[in-house]
């Protein structure tokens, strides 16, 4: 949020300031001047890579209720997402869906299901640039409300939620999305799925607890091809998903 930055920044300042007067004579001067730069640079690192440190934004990354959210990034696709969505209708589950705009003007049938069947939409960018953090702060804006206005015709809803791309964030983001009252919906379950090794996948998304927000990916297939396995093996151990109700509420909330 906006007050951890500049109280950084204030401290950094403040402390540059006293070891000058203090070391100002001294040969380690320039020591001592790297160490407090260094240490603003940490932490203004761990604000732009960090959702859950709540640098520059505020992010939600769980669930106030038992229920667990699922969330999926960087779909649809036309292979893996249907069969992410089949898995989910099995079990009555309702997830999040951030989609890339782009690919979902090319598969407005996948996007169209998986409003039909009560799961939710979130914005993820009209493009999903690698470097959108970099990028300039109206071309920011623009993979922003390009998103809206192409995606939320095709869904007939106000689209609120947002989660950037690769995770990060910084004063660009956080003015752009603050002047639209946009959410970011982070995760506490991060399940790395871009990694193909089902054993270790598996490990990893067991760390769901009640009310974790789950980080997956249904243009993998990978992820597609373990998510009745982890449903089944979490089910078991007592999580409870998020249906159609739970989600509904859960988006009301964090938007009042």
């Amino acid at each position: 949020m906006r007050w951890k930055h500049r109280l950084n920044i204030a401290v950094a300042l403040s402390t540059l300031l006293i070891v000058i007067l203090i070391f100002r004579n001294s040969p380690y001067l320039w020591l001592w001047i790297f160490f407090v730069v260094s240490n603003f640079c940490v932490f203004l690192v761990f604000g732009i890579v960090f959702l859950r440190f709540q640098y520059f934004y505020p992010s939600i990354f769980r669930n106030t209720g038992p229920e667990v959210i699922l969330t999926f990034d960087d779909g649809p696709d036309p292979i893996q997402t249907p069969r992410i969505l089949d898995t989910l209708q099995k079990h009555g589950i309702k997830a999040i869906f951030f989609v890339i705009g782009h690919k979902a003007q090319e598969h407005p049938e996948i996007l169209h299901r998986i409003i039909s069947e009560g799961h939710s939409v979130g914005n993820h960018t009209q493009n999903h640039s690698l470097f959108f953090a970099m990028l300039h702060s109206e071309k920011i804006a623009t993979e922003i409300d390009q998103f809206t206005q192409n995606i939320e015709p095709l869904v007939s809803e106000k689209i609120t939620i947002f989660r950037p791309p690769i995770g990060y964030t910084n004063p660009k983001i956080a003015r752009a999305l603050r002047r639209r009252k946009m959410k970011i919906i982070a995760w506490s379950v991060r399940s790395y799925d871009s990694f193909k090794n089902r054993e270790a996948l598996l490990n990893r998304l067991m760390k769901t607890r009640p009310g974790s927000i789950v980080l997956l990916h249904d243009n993998l297939e990978q992820t597609a091809d373990i998510l009745e396995e982890y449903i089944h093996q979490a089910k078991t151990n007592g999580i409870i998903f998020a249906n159609q109700e739970n989600l509904k509420k859960f988006i009301h909330e964090i938007n009042k």
